[in-house]
């Protein structure tokens, strides 16, 4: 094989610089298109979680309030905070959260027994059940 010298082997060894450039841009546009098309999917997704948590904010603001309703209850009936954590799962800062503006321990007006060993009023339990909303369940004690 002849070796090219002068003008011919520049031209050789330029379009061979040029082929080895095109293709590195080319493998180049192709990573970019797909980091395109994963960011596209990721932007869509969080799009879509982000519309249905708001749909769902929405939807739990009524169960919301009966959760909250029945911490207060439960306060009421003289359960402690960390009592009412244990019981019901709720971490004890939601269940601050929840008694927050609330006179903690307040006996339930017109349905109050003795005090517990605690000294905490404790509300009986047929009386609460008149007072008590429909969508809450009665809670009874065992001392019927």
């Amino acid at each position: 094989m002849a070796r090219r010298t002068g003008a011919s082997a520049r031209t050789l060894a330029l379009t061979k610089a040029q082929e080895a450039v095109a293709q590195r841009d080319a493998e180049r546009i192709k990573r970019e298109k797909q980091v395109e098309a994963a960011l596209a999917d990721f932007y869509q997704a969080q799009g879509e979680v982000e519309r249905i948590h708001v749909t769902a904010e929405v939807a739990a603001v009524p169960f919301e309030a009966i959760i909250c309703e029945s911490v207060r209850s439960l306060d009421r009936l003289g359960e402690t905070r960390p009592g009412i954590a244990g019981l019901t799962g709720l971490p004890l800062s939601r269940v601050r959260d929840c008694l927050s503006g609330v006179a903690s321990n307040a006996p339930v007006v017109s349905c109050v027994d003795e005090p517990d060993r605690r000294g905490h009023p404790v509300a009986d339990a047929a009386a609460l059940g008149e007072q008590a909303p429909a969508t809450m369940p009665v809670v009874r004690s065992g001392a019927d």
